[in-house]
């Protein structure tokens, strides 16, 4: 092997990715962990881990963020100091500690401590995150340092480790230079502090389960209230950021989206909300809140170009992935915390453009894997990545939000806390219905999932950047004007495009809308969706045509609304002029159901023979009807007619009398 150049400046570094070694020189690597650089060659380093200093190894130099240190002595005599100030420095060594002991607790079963721990890492994550950013003004450093000892000295003795003497600072005292009386006099007042800490904690703890047990046993239905204070990230383009609650282990999302439109500049497109936008997520049942994990999950999307690169010719207004962020939410949800105050920082996860990924794969393919969340991998299945590894590099960028449980539905949260909730609060509905509806709750809501599809390239050498394009329509083919909402916090629209996935054969989306129109309207509606290929060059882009239409009526002949559940769409042709004509089209299948549905009936394969060709194309969405009107029950819409019909009889009959009896 070819010997490495010595390194003088990069001697220390922190691992971001995990490493699994492909042969016996390559040393394992986990995030989190402290390496030593004693040799540098061709985009690899050779050292040691501090976990394991004994085994020596290559790893690759992508794999490391590098952190400033002094060195002295030289050879065998080299030390390593690094420049980090003394208080990250023990908070990195105590979270090297503490991850040991949790996972020793995860084995042992231990789950009431095992959570306790998890909290406090967490915090202490978070203090170091805001300690390193230099960020911080001097009086809030210094709180913030107060708040990390006061934790670090809770959780050594919760966990029967030794006590740290500080002076009054915080400061961590050196035994060779502190006289034995002044030890022992601050270790006396430091266990003493922490001692009236764990007191607090334990009344704290007993008044917020008696608030918790109270609440849950009288109150059937609850609301969250978030604010977003602010979102610091550089993205250079108009943002937008789709809030919602989700449950991790069913893979289901509770709530509709709250929706924030960020600005270029790093602003709220409007921006008097600066620092306060409120959110209420309302409509929340004990079993939505007491599930095993419930998660605050936030999608970023871009509004530009298809790549995040200057130049007139572009195509513009195009909306395209960017990152995800994720909280995990399940102590608040369960009322074991309550502190309306607390800024939660919530670290945002970037996802690399395709283009770059495929240039890393080019250069660094021969050498190692590539570990890096692609713009391709769907939002839904980044979050559910970033959730299960819990692993982001987030560069100090994130949300900063405040959370609160209220008990009571809209109604009465208005009531009870009008300083929370106002004219400027979002009101984020639940996708489904509360376990106990008030008479005079009236509800018309259809959400409408776009899943994925299969897109054929056509002429194209490379898949199809497909844009799907939503909208209501009636049996005229009008169009329903803003019937749509993509997330609450801003009017309907009349049409809804995707985000488009670069070059992607089978594009899965998972983006939920709500359509809402008048019940009178229902009957008459039926939703038609477009599919176009956008290109990222703006005079390629305008000559672009949509390639295929699909399109699913919202009410069946029977008087009963769309299933609930997946629907696989038929893709018609649109290269012919009566493929938007609603008259031409609705005479055809819409789901391939119906198709099947017609086999059995006429007891033979259905061929195909309308105005309008098939394409070999496939797409798939999800419906779920949220309605105190509409019902997808025919026997029950059967009984409704009976009623109203005999209801009418009644009504002739009475009309009938007064006539007769003016006679």
């Amino acid at each position: 092997a070819c010997p490495g150049l010595r390194v003088k400046k990069e001697k220390i570094g922190v691992t971001i990715y995990n490493y699994d070694p492909s042969g016996e020189q390559e040393l394992c690597l986990q995030v989190g962990d402290t390496v030593h650089i004693l040799e540098k060659l061709e985009g690899w380093y050779r050292g040691y881990t501090l976990r394991k200093k004994s085994q020596k190894g290559i790893f690759p130099a992508s794999y490391i963020h590098l952190k400033e240190a002094t060195v002295e002595g030289i050879g065998q005599q080299e030390i390593i100091i690094p420049a980090d100030l003394p208080l990250v420095q023990e908070l990195g060594a105590t979270l090297r500690e503490w991850a040991q002991i949790w996972h020793k607790l995860f084995v042992a079963n231990k789950s009431t401590l095992f959570r306790s721990v998890q909290q406090m890492a967490y915090s202490l994550i978070e203090y170091r995150s805001q300690i390193v950013s230099g960020t911080l003004p001097k009086d809030d450093l210094v709180e913030l340092k107060k708040k990390v000892t006061a934790k670090i000295d809770y959780g050594n003795r919760i966990l029967g480790l030794d006590l740290v003497v500080r002076d009054e600072a915080g400061n961590t005292l050196d035994p060779d230079r502190t006289s034995t009386v002044s030890l022992f006099r601050a270790h006396e007042t430091a266990s003493r502090s922490v001692d009236d800490r764990i007191q607090e904690e334990k009344t704290r703890l007993q008044n917020l389960e008696m608030r918790r047990q109270t609440l849950f046993s009288t109150v059937h239905t609850y609301s969250l209230l978030m604010n977003l204070k602010n979102f610091v990230c550089n993205i250079g383009e108009d943002a937008e950021l789709l809030m919602s609650l989700y449950d991790p282990d069913q893979s289901e999302f509770i709530s509709e989206n709250f929706l924030v439109r960020w600005d270029s500049m790093g602003m709220p497109k409007e921006i008097e909300k600066l620092n306060n936008l409120p959110a209420l997520f309302t409509d929340l049942s004990s079993s939505d809140l007491m599930r095993q994990r419930l998660f605050l999950v936030c999608q970023i999307i871009r509004v530009g170009s298809m790549e995040l690169k200057e130049g007139k010719k572009q195509t513009g207004g195009l909306r395209r992935p960017f990152g995800v962020a994720v909280m995990d939410i399940t102590d608040i949800a369960h009322g074991k915390t309550d502190d309306e105050d607390k800024q939660h920082f919530i670290p945002f996860q970037q996802i690399a453009m395709e283009t770059y990924i495929r240039q890393r794969q080019l250069i660094m393919s021969p050498l190692i894997p590539s570990r890096v969340i692609g713009e391709n991998e769907p939002l839904t299945a980044v979050f559910n990545k970033v959730i299960a590894t819990r692993e982001v590099n987030h560069k100090g960028q994130g949300l900063f939000v405040t959370l609160k449980l209220l008990p009571g539905d809209l109604a009465q949260v208005r009531k009870d806390y009008p300083h929370f909730v106002d004219r400027s609060t979002a009101i984020v509905r639940k996708m489904g219905f509360p376990e106990i509806i008030l008479p005079g709750n009236v509800r018309n809501d259809i959400y409408v999932t776009l899943l994925q599809g299969e897109f054929d390239r056509g002429k194209k050498k490379t898949p199809k950047n497909v844009e799907v394009i939503l909208s209501v329509h009636d049996d005229e083919g009008n169009p329903m004007e803003k019937a749509i909402f993509p997330g609450a916090g801003y009017d309907g629209i009349t049409e809804y495009k995707s985000v488009i996935y670069y070059q992607v054969k089978q594009p899965c989306w998972n983006e939920t809308v709500k359509v809402t129109i008048p019940i009178e309207d229902v009957c008459r509606c039926h939703l038609r969706v477009m599919f176009r290929h956008r290109s990222s060059q703006d005079s390629r882009d305008k000559s672009e045509k949509p390639f295929g239409m699909a399109f699913v009526r919202l009410m069946r002949g029977d008087g009963t609304t769309l299933k609930d559940g997946r629907h696989e769409l038929i893709v018609y042709k649109v290269d012919v002029k009566k493929a938007e004509d609603a008259k031409v089209y609705l005479t055809l299948p819409a789901t391939w159901a119906e198709v099947g549905e017609k086999e059995k009936q006429m007891g033979k394969q259905f061929h195909h023979s309308g105005a309008i060709p098939v394409t070999k194309d496939s797409f798939q969405i999800a419906t779920l009807t949220c309605s105190t009107k509409l019902t997808q029950n025919g026997t029950v819409e059967g009984v409704i007619s009976i009623f109203a019909t005999l209801a009418a009889c009644d009504f002739v009959i009475i009309k009938r009398c007064l006539v007769t009896s003016h006679l």
